[in-house]
Order: C-alpha cells, then sequence, then structure tokens
C-alpha cells in the first residue's frame, strides 16, 4: 500500500511500564544499546508498524525486548514535545502493565540489558537506599504519570463497586408498599373468615 502526503508527519512509537503489585513494587526498564541515550535506562518501546496500533505496540516491543508477554495494558497518556527525541520529530503513547511480581527477563533485540528497579527510586522523596538510574528522553515525566495511573488502577481495582443509593432508596420504597398491600390483603380475608363462621354460629 502506497502512502502519499506532502505535509510533514511525525514519527509514532509506544512505551510499556510494567510495575509489580508487591508491597514494594518494582519497575521494569531497559539498557539501550544504541544511540541515542546508550548505555541510559528506559521503558521498553519503539517505532510502530503501518499495520498496528500504538497499544499492539507497546505489547510487541515489551516481548522483542525483554522477553516477557502481556495482554492487558492501560493507556497513560501521549508525549509529544518538539525536542523529546534526537532523532527526529517523534510523538510516543504510553501504557502500564501490571504483573503480580517481578518475571524474569532479559535484553533483547537493541536492549543491551533488562532489569527491575524498585518503585521507590523513582518517587519524588525516593526512600531507603534505592539508587536513581538516569533516563533516556523524557522518560523522567512518563514515569511520574506512570506512578499515578497505577495508584489509580489498583485503587479501582480493591475498591467495593459504588451502590446508587437513590435507587436502593426507591426500591425499599416499593418492597414497603408491596408489604402494606400484602398486609391489608390478609387482614380483610381474616375479617372474611371470622364474619363468615359468625354466621353459621348465629
Amino acid at each position: 500500500m502506497a502512502y502519499t502526503y506532502k505535509y510533514p508527519r511525525p514519527s509514532v512509537t509506544a512505551d510499556c511500564i510494567v510495575i509489580t503489585k508487591e508491597a514494594e513494587p518494582k519497575v521494569l526498564l531497559i539498557e539501550r544499546g544504541d544511540e541515542p541515550f546508550k548505555g541510559c535506562w528506559a521503558f521498553p518501546g519503539g517505532f510502530m508498524n503501518m499495520d498496528e496500533t500504538t497499544e499492539q505496540c507497546a505489547i510487541r516491543e515489551l516481548e522483542e525486548e525483554t522477553g516477557l508477554h502481556i495482554s492487558e495494558v492501560h493507556q497513560i497518556g501521549a508525549y509529544s514535545k518538539v525536542d523529546r527525541d534526537p532523532r527526529g520529530r517523534t510523538v510516543t503513547v504510553a501504557y502500564l502493565a501490571i504483573v503480580d511480581e517481578p518475571i524474569t527477563v532479559n535484553g533483547q533485540d537493541d536492549a543491551a540489558k533488562a532489569q527491575w528497579f524498585p518503585l521507590t527510586a523513582f518517587l519524588d522523596k525516593p526512600s531507603g537506599k534505592a539508587e536513581r538510574p538516569e533516563l533516556a528522553f523524557d522518560h523522567d515525566e512518563i514515569m511520574r504519570d506512570a506512578i499515578r495511573k497505577y495508584k489509580e488502577v489498583r485503587e479501582t481495582a480493591v475498591q467495593p463497586p459504588r451502590s446508587n443509593f437513590k435507587e436502593q432508596k426507591e426500591r425499599l420504597h416499593q418492597l414497603s408498599e408491596q408489604m402494606r398491600e400484602q398486609c391489608a390483603h390478609v387482614q380483610a380475608l381474616c375479617r372474611d373468615y371470622k364474619e363468615k363462621n359468625h354466621l353459621k354460629e348465629s
């Protein structure tokens, strides 16, 4: 399929941020094996193919660079600062994946290494002795947004479904009316029964 378009257009990439849901969560990073930012840490990701979505791209790149396969992701956002990538005009879409615990990973494709890091190293106020690795591109900004998204998803997962108070109130009113009608019907039957017995006795 040929594509002809006279206006300049950016490249599109996708990144996948994988965080565990342990008591002390960890985040998966890869060490870049190529320029730009060779030797820096980054999220698994890469350029989108013409026949896939950004979501599919994020899942594919994660598996190609670390060997980790996941099926469910949550979109964090799109990042389009003009100078975010020295290779040229590039827009990326970041996705969050949540796993139970760290899974064995290996640096593959253009990733020199894949490694789990404590998430505390990337908080605004790092705790403990966690060292903060240098991140490539604008991944510091994406990391902050990923942590916020992670908290939202986790809080939603543990919260019980909210009940609709108005609907419950209406339902209780309906049940109350039904009970009153049934009580009135029973009382009427009792009166009829007593009247019939009284007539028989007289």
